[in-house]
């Protein structure tokens, strides 16, 4: 990619996410690479479309990978990587390029929340997530997607849905690694699995026509997966998040999340879930474990696998 064209896309490498992380995989390099003499099959140079379909999944996997670290527990080192001058910059040139009107949600998300995230702001960021979110699945503002749906729906949702989920990651190779303590629909798992699928996107844009059938099948993993998972439930964790924190900094990087999914949802030409999303009642996961019978094991027992 000529730099008289835009200028390179390059920033630190993030802190690995303290709880969800995928063992088998690493961050990927977000700075563009240079283009190849030559495509296979005598397909020729890479047009300046193709290089910026490129750049497109790299900054799309860049914003994904950013809300992946800023939903996971807050740690200090995630927060400063989270705050630092590059990664700011990054995430401006990001927001720029996906929607470069002045005004749109994104890019007004994105300002707001640059005001907010910033090095002395850690323990704010920290305390708030605490109260909203706190270390259960099943807060003022859970943060896992099994707890949002239809109060009516059958009592195996929860367990069918963290089911396909698992068979999401698997699918594209992913296994949720010995170091997470996360289920499979914690938030920042997702986003980290976007994250991942946009940036093997950009790897088989790079590839050419022979990857033609493997670059299908990542897009249309993508739209299904923000259409089933992703784009079904954040929004309404994300407007619930808001109310409860305010414009804090939690509550305005819920705005720029619930901003950025939404423009994914656009891009994916899948119709975003409702910011009215319910939660479950709280008693119903209570009541499925009740039945499974692991509660009456004496102490001491080992459940069987």
């Amino acid at each position: 990619m000529s730099s008289t064209e835009s200028p390179p896309v390059v920033v630190d490498t993030a802190p690995r996410q303290r709880r969800s992380v995928f063992g088998n995989y690493s961050s990927v390099d977000h700075r563009p690479k240079p283009e190849p003499a030559s495509l296979p099959s005598g397909t020729g140079r890479m047009t300046a479309s193709d290089n910026r379909s490129v750049e497109l999944a790299l900054l799309r996997s860049f914003a994904h990978q950013f809300l992946a670290r800023a939903f996971d527990y807050p740690e200090a080192e995630t927060w400063a990587w989270l705050t630092a001058a590059g990664t700011r910059q990054v995430l401006e040139v990001s927001v720029t390029r996906l929607e470069p009107g002045p005004s749109s949600p994104l890019r007004t998300t994105r300002e707001a929340l640059a005001r907010c995230f910033v090095p002395a702001g850690f323990s704010e960021f920290h305390d708030d997530y605490i109260t909203a979110i706190g270390h259960a699945a099943r807060g003022s503002c859970p943060i896992n997607e099994i707890e949002y749906g239809d109060i009516k729906a059958d009592p195996l949702f929860q367990p069918h849905r963290l089911a396909d989920l698992g068979a999401f990651y698997r699918a594209f190779g992913l296994e949720v690694g010995a170091r997470s303590d996360e289920r499979h629909d914690h938030l920042s798992v997702e986003l980290e699995f976007m994250g991942v699928l946009t940036a093997q996107e950009a790897h088989l844009l790079n590839a050419g026509v022979e990857a033609a059938e493997a670059l299908r099948i990542c897009r249309e993993g993508q739209r299904k997966f923000l259409r089933e998972h992703l784009g079904r439930w954040s929004p309404a964790f994300n407007r619930r998040l808001h109310r409860a924190v305010g414009e804090h900094a939690l509550g305005l990087l819920a705005c720029f999340a619930l901003a950025f999914i939404e423009s994914e949802c656009r891009r994916a030409g899948v119709a975003p879930g409702s910011e009215d999303l319910l939660l479950r009642p709280a008693d119903e996961s209570a009541a499925l474990c009740d039945g499974c019978g692991l509660k009456d094991l004496p102490p001491g027992a080992v459940p069987p696998v």
